[in-house]
């Protein structure tokens, strides 16, 4: 049975939102109204002197943070003991596990936080109706907001702020940071203030408020809670790691298939509008193909048998891609990778419409919401189908399968209640949606940028001989590859799939650097912005993998890298994707070598829809060869 993964970023709370210039004209127009802030808008954080505290209510409670006259002393996650996280999953990410360690202790302690600074400081932004304030509204509709941010740190500082007078979409003002202390402050120190997401309606009337995708409050940290265990757990990070490799390796027989044909003057694959892939004439064994295709159909694959035992057969695809009829095209998943596609294409184009309007369009039947329904409905009944005969199983003894479907079956809360069938649906297509195109084009740039860079190819082959010498790449074997580490954290610096994630400001309150936040603020992060802002990365738009040296990491702010986002919404499965990205790219990098079509170009053209993509360029072609003197030879 065919079954969904969504091609879109379904971020929520596995990820954070994409604000981007492919929808400006819709998504921003809200922002033609903002405008400087008046001193009025100080007065609801005057109350915030240097002697209140914050207290931080404990997790699960439903109170909200007060202020209480206290001499107490701020309570900082950072000097705080390993949590559990960190003991358990004992992951070689460990940047990114001390991340998620700060963000577990602010989230389930009980903390006093300092109120800040007693001297606040108006935030600067452009005068209200001014040339300056339509030059700068004028970025966020050309560029993308993830553009427009770093522009206005350029010219602001790193924090400032648009107001909102006529508060459209509810918020009182836009605030955006681009200060790592800032970003820490609202994603782990005060983090109970900044608890919400700030969701476009869209998602309401697509999960309605259900899901980890959707939902806020105590629904999403029970389902956090219930849906996080299969990816802290190193045995199952092992498992799943056998996965991307085995896959891998299918993509590597039909890649040396097709060098094979290439050799011989095969007639490639094609299709009128843009072929795939084509000989290349001027290398031995070689071919041209896009490579981003060919890295999504592998991903779709991967979340697929490591979320539910369910095999799309994508990589199969890539053989018709390439050598054409040779595929076997009743491999194909029609209806349901049609529903996948749809989906995404139909909420990239409708995803600033607000909730009283999609609610009109629906009542008159709006065809694009006609299709998304449809495609909602393939994928939910197909998932539906599955999680029925897995209880069946379970309720006959059957033994179960390895995956997360099978965790969450028997994942139970505090309360001994488990995830319904429409639950497990909602969860498990989250997950998968967040998973599938964020890791594929984050591994095609890892290619491309390793291959455009001869002394880092260098580097990245000598290690893999080093620690592999030929042999399939284990999760354990991921420790003793810093410098492929490391070139993945910098392509996840230039090129973070989810740029932007905001928050929604609870009560009034004061950054670190004596800033005020309204209550009823959105703050905007962007995790974009960060990894191009000179102020914290020297010669930012340049490829270097040493920046992620450990004595370079040990040097940096915890919150100055942020690609999968930070605080309790960021990516549930950070871990997973960087665990895949690296042993994807370490089984293809053993036996291919990939050169970039246009050679000597410092940056990939990339855009944003939902996610990252690289539709400027039209796609990621790069010529692919063996590595070896021979088809089909090993790796030298």
């Amino acid at each position: 049975m065919a079954l969904p993964l969504p091609s879109v970023s379904s971020s929520g709370a596995i990820h954070e939102l994409s604000w981007t210039s492919k929808l400006a004209p819709r998504r921003f127009a809200a922002f033609a109204s903002l405008s400087h802030p008046s001193n009025s808008s100080m007065q609801c954080v005057n109350q915030l002197a240097t002697k209140q505290t914050f207290v931080v209510p404990a997790h699960g409670s439903h109170a909200r943070s007060r202020l209480l006259p206290s001499a107490a002393s701020a309570v900082d996650a950072s000097n705080t003991a390993p949590t559990p996280i960190q003991k358990a999953a004992k992951c070689p990410f460990e940047k990114l596990a001390t991340v998620i360690s700060d963000v577990t202790l602010s989230t389930t302690a009980t903390t006093a936080i300092a109120a800040g600074p007693s001297e606040l400081h108006p935030i600067p932004g452009p005068p209200p109706l001014s040339l300056d304030a339509l030059k700068d509204v004028s970025v966020i509709f050309l560029e993308g907001l993830h553009v427009a941010m770093l522009r206005f740190s350029e010219k602001y500082g790193p924090v400032c702020r648009f107001s909102n007078p006529a508060s459209l979409n509810g918020a009182t003002s836009w605030v955006f940071l681009n200060s790592p202390a800032s970003i820490q402050h609202v994603c782990a120190t005060n983090v109970r203030n900044y608890g919400r997401r700030y969701l476009p309606d869209i998602y309401t009337y697509v999960t309605h408020g259900k899901g980890i995708l959707g939902s806020q409050d105590e629904y999403n940290a029970r389902h956090r809670r219930l849906c996080s265990g299969p990816f802290r757990n190193r045995a199952q990070l092992q498992r799943f790691s056998n996965v991307v490799v085995e896959r891998s390796q299918k993509l590597v027989e039909i890649w040396t298939e097709a060098a094979a044909a290439a050799v011989s003057g095969f007639e490639p694959a094609s299709s009128p509008s843009s072929p795939l892939s084509s000989p290349s004439p001027s290398c031995s064994g070689g071919f041209i193909t896009d490579v981003a295709t060919q890295t999504q159909r592998l991903t779709l694959d991967i979340v697929g048998l490591v979320a539910f035992s369910h095999d799309f057969r994508q990589v199969e695809q890539v053989r018709r891609d390439i050598i054409g009829s040779a595929g076997d095209s009743r491999l194909l998943q029609d209806r349901v990778l049609w529903a996948v596609n749809t989906f995404g294409e139909v909420l990239a184009e409708i995803f600033i419409t607000p909730l009283p309007l999609l609610r009109i369009l629906d009542r008159v039947g709006f065809p694009q919401l006609r299709r998304l329904d449809e495609a909602v409905s393939i994928m939910r009944q197909a998932m539906l189908d599955v999680v029925q005969e897995r209880r069946s199983a379970l309720a006959a003894g059957l033994p179960g399968k390895d995956d997360l479907l099978q965790a969450l079956l028997t994942a139970r809360d505090d309360a001994g209640v488990g995830l319904s069938d429409e639950e497990l649906w909602e969860d498990v297509h989250d997950i998968m949606g967040a998973g599938h195109e964020t890791t594929a084009t984050t591994t095609a740039a890892l290619l491309y940028c390793i291959s455009a860079h001869t002394d880092v190819r260098q580097r990245v082959e000598q290690e893999l001989e080093e620690v592999l010498g030929g042999r399939d790449p284990s999760y354990d074997d991921l420790e003793r590859m810093p410098y492929l580490q490391a070139c993945a954290k910098e392509v996840m610096r230039l090129y973070p799939a989810i740029p932007v994630f905001p928050r929604e400001a609870l009560q009034g309150d004061v950054l670190p650097s004596g800033h005020a936040i309204n209550a009823g603020d959105v703050v905007f992060m962007s995790s974009y912005a960060l990894g191009r802002s000179p102020a914290l990365w020297p010669d930012p738009l340049t490829f270097n993998p040493d920046r992620f040296s450990p004595e370079a990491e040990a040097a940096q702010h915890r919150f100055q890298w942020l690609p999968f986002g930070a605080g309790p919404r960021m990516c549930l499965g950070a871990s997973f994707a960087q665990m895949s990205v690296c042993l994807m790219a370490a089984t293809l990098l053993q036996r291919f070598r990939f050169t970039p079509l246009v050679p000597n170009t410092p940056l990939i053209p990339v855009a944003y829809d939902i996610t990252v993509n690289f539709g400027p360029s039209g796609g990621l072609r790069m010529r692919v060869e063996l590595r070896s003197g021979g088809v089909g030879g090993r790796a030298q």
